[in-house]
């Protein structure tokens, strides 16, 4: 896991563009999640779905920090690989259907296999909590 530049997350969130969050280094890559703002989780699910499954999670990720340009090893096969599953992921979407990359990520592991995570939404995201379509209403059968 990389650190995520928190700010421009945040800004495609609020401007509803949705984005694909793509990442390859030292053998592992991940394509996804695929966020369409207001309908599918988001990074910050991630993060707190990592958090509530991990108590330590926030010291690991305040202790990610930044790699200088050329830090992060990858070989150029893992790259493409990576690559060209996030090109077909992407072309999907904007084919008109829903890739597996939404709400989920597909990881390649160090011996080549791909497995599929699956993401939800997260109750204390933020995400959620404007979008009118995450409230239930409940009626009682004792009252109008």
């Amino acid at each position: 896991m990389i650190p995520l530049d928190m700010l421009l997350v945040n800004e495609l969130l609020d401007l509803r563009i949705p984005h694909l969050l793509v990442s390859a280094f030292e053998g592992h890559g991940t394509v996804g999640p695929l966020v369409l703002p207001e309908d599918t989780a988001c990074l910050h699910c991630l993060d707190l779905t990592r958090r509530d499954l991990d108590a330590n999670w926030p010291i690991v990720t305040a202790r990610l920090g930044g790699y200088p340009p050329g830090e992060i090893a990858c070989d150029a096969a893992l790259s493409s690989l990576v690559a060209a599953a996030a090109a077909g992921h992407a072309l999907a979407f904007l084919d008109g259907r829903k890739p597996v990359v939404t709400n989920g990520t597909m990881e390649v592991t160090p011996d080549w296999r791909w497995r599929r995570r699956p993401w939800s939404t997260h109750p204390q995201c933020r995400c959620m909590r404007n979008n009118p379509y995450s409230l239930t209403m409940v009626m009682t059968p004792d009252r109008d």
